[in-house]
């Protein structure tokens, strides 16, 4: 007996690794079948005012993350900003500039959308603005308070967008916006500006708004965020982003441009 111990000791042994073996197999085998899906956070950037030649306009254009280029239309680099942007792969959309509640009136430029303006002349404006833009997927407001909260205007730039087979982002300049609710009777896609990311002189403040962006999008799904080339931002944007890119990615933003987002 005393031989045949080591014997039954190896076949106990082998059991047991068999067992523990299968248990761990089949315990690892229903964490991966009951784990959290990793889902993704689109988060949209559109950065205006390109269409001046302002501070920042080659280095964001060169940075390797998605996003949407907002051209002002009547500009004096109109179109070399523009074709900047194309050449770089962005998305590019119309910053067109319109009536402010509040500042001077010359601060919209003399081709501008006013309260003041007939629906043909709005049209006209509109059809300009497209001629000098013609890879344009949609348009967002460059100021414009005042025509915001006015459904007659609205509703005229409303149209030409949905002719367009465009999406209209609004900047969110008021918060007595009326773009929303004509742009669903109209089943026109529509976004609105959950964060304003610049118009600072600190990357710090930039980046807080950024993971301010990145947080909506993990609750929502999809957030949309705005920055700026030139005093607004520029190279401060810049460089948040290039800080930022990376850690965001890795706790899972998307950066999409507007072209890939799902109407919300």
């Amino acid at each position: 007996m005393k031989k045949g111990k080591p014997y039954v000791f190896c076949a106990l042994l082998f059991v047991c690794c068999f067992l523990c073996g299968h248990g761990l197999a089949w315990l690892q085998g229903s964490v991966l079948t009951t784990a959290t899906p990793n889902t993704t956070a689109k988060l949209a950037i559109i950065i205006d005012d390109f269409g001046y030649g302002g501070e920042g306009t080659g280095e964001m254009l060169a940075l390797d993350i998605p996003f949407t280029a907002a051209v002002m239309p009547f500009s004096e680099q109109t179109a070399q900003d523009l074709q900047q942007a194309v050449s770089a792969g962005k998305d590019v959309i119309i910053h067109m500039p319109m009536e402010a509640l509040t500042g001077k009136k010359e601060w919209v430029g003399k081709k501008g959308i006013f309260c003041d303006m007939s629906e043909t002349d709005i049209r006209q404006r509109m059809a300009e603005a497209y001629e000098v833009i013609p890879q344009a997927i949609g348009v967002n407001n460059h100021m414009g308070s005042a025509v915001m909260e006015n459904e007659r205007i609205l509703d005229v730039v409303l149209d030409v967008v949905k002719e367009k087979q465009g999406v209209f982002v609004d900047s969110v300049t008021t918060p007595n916006s009326k773009c929303g609710a004509l742009a669903e009777q109209k089943g026109i896609s529509y976004f609105k500006r959950d964060v304003f990311l610049d118009s600072t002189d600190s990357v710090q403040k930039v980046e807080q708004q950024l993971r301010k962006a990145a947080e909506i999008a993990k609750k929502n799904g999809v957030a949309v965020a705005i920055g700026h080339v030139g005093p607004e931002g520029g190279m401060v944007t810049v460089q948040a982003l290039q800080n930022l890119k990376e850690p965001l990615q890795k706790e899972g933003i998307s950066f999409v441009k507007v072209s890939e987002l799902s109407e919300r």
